[in-house]
C-alpha cells in the first residue's frame, strides 16, 4: 500500500511538473511573441520620427536660403537706385553715360509714368514704355563732357528705397529723391524738385550688374 501511495504521489507530482514546464513554455512564447510583433511598431514610429526631423531641417534650410535671397535682393536693389543719378547726370570726371543708364536699371517693357503735385500726369515727360523714356534721356546726353555748352549742373539725389513687397525674384519700393539744378561754379540753385518713385522690380537672368535687378515700371510723383 505504502508503494502504491508513494508511486502515485509520485505520478501526481510529475504531472504537477510537465502542467508547470508547459506553462512556462507558453509564457515564454507569448512573450516572444509579443515582443517580435512590437518590434515592427517600434521602428516605425522611429523611422517617422526621423521623417519629421529631417522635413524640420529641410525647412529651415530653405528658409535660411530665402532670408539670404531677399537680404542680397535689397542689397542689389538699393546699389541701382544709387547709380541712377550716377549714369543719368555723370560720376565726377565721367560723364552721364545713359545709354547704360536704360540697359542697367531698366527692362525697357513697362511704363515710366510722372505726376505733378496735384497728381495730374505730365504727358512730357511719361512713356508708356520705358524703351522710349530712355531714348529721349539718351537723345539730351551732353556731346561731351565736362560739358561748356551749359552754364549749368544738376544731379538726380536718390534715397535709400523702402521695400513694400519682396520675394527672391520680384520687388516693390518706395524710394525718395531730389533733383538739384543749379550754376556751376557757385551756390546759385535754379530749380529744386522733390519727387517719391514708385517702382516695380524684376530678377533678370543679366546678373552680371546688380544682380539682374531691374525696373519694370517706374512711377515718381513731385512732392512740392
Amino acid at each position: 500500500m505504502k508503494i502504491k501511495t508513494t508511486s502515485k504521489q509520485g505520478w501526481v507530482r510529475f504531472g504537477q511538473l510537465g502542467v508547470l514546464v508547459i506553462g512556462a513554455g507558453a509564457v515564454l512564447v507569448a512573450t516572444t511573441t509579443t515582443a517580435a510583433s512590437a518590434q515592427p511598431s517600434q521602428v516605425s514610429h522611429g523611422s517617422s520620427h526621423e521623417s519629421s526631423s529631417l522635413r524640420q531641417l529641410e525647412q529651415r534650410v530653405d528658409n535660411l536660403e530665402n532670408a539670404q535671397a531677399i537680404t542680397q535682393a535689397k542689397a542689389f536693389i538699393t546699389e541701382a537706385q544709387s547709380r541712377y543719378g550716377l549714369l543719368f547726370n555723370g560720376n565726377g570726371p565721367q560723364g552721364p553715360d545713359r545709354v547704360t543708364w536704360g540697359k542697367d536699371i531698366f527692362t525697357g517693357d513697362g511704363a515710366f509714368l510722372a505726376y505733378d503735385a496735384n497728381l495730374n500726369l505730365i504727358p512730357s515727360q511719361s512713356f508708356a514704355h520705358m524703351k522710349d523714356e530712355i531714348a529721349t534721356a539718351v537723345a539730351t546726353q551732353p556731346a561731351t563732357w565736362p560739358n561748356t555748352a551749359s552754364a549749368n549742373g544738376s544731379m538726380h539725389y536718390m534715397f535709400a528705397p523702402v521695400f513694400d513687397k519682396i520675394t527672391a525674384t520680384t520687388a516693390v519700393t518706395d524710394t525718395p529723391s531730389m533733383s538739384v539744378n543749379a550754376v556751376k561754379g557757385s551756390q546759385t540753385v535754379n530749380t529744386l524738385t522733390i519727387r517719391v518713385y514708385h517702382d516695380t522690380w524684376v530678377k533678370t537672368k543679366d546678373t552680371a550688374v546688380d544682380g539682374g535687378w531691374r525696373k519694370v515700371t517706374s512711377t515718381w510723383y513731385r512732392l512740392d
